[in-house]
């Protein structure tokens, strides 16, 4: 769901396949999330301020993607 949210409302995202990426896994373990999905939303790749979203929370994720610059529609 979390794919097509962000698909729909037109903000690019990179997948993560945990089960096959040692690395991928680390960085959700580094980020204190323990479960799946799990979407890091920032203003840019160099950000160190980032919010991380367990689960799909449509509300949480416009207020993310908002407070990061990327906006979204708010009539979706």
């Amino acid at each position: 769901m979390v794919k097509e949210f962000l698909s729909r409302e037109g903000h690019p995202f990179v997948v993560k396949h945990i089960e096959e990426d040692d690395a991928a896994y680390d960085e959700l373990v580094k980020l204190g999330a323990r479960a799946v999905p799990t979407t890091v939303i920032a203003a840019d790749d160099a950000a160190e301020d980032v919010q991380v979203i367990t689960g799909f929370d449509q509300a949480r994720l416009r207020a993310a993607l908002s407070a990061a610059g990327g906006g979204s529609s708010p009539n979706r």
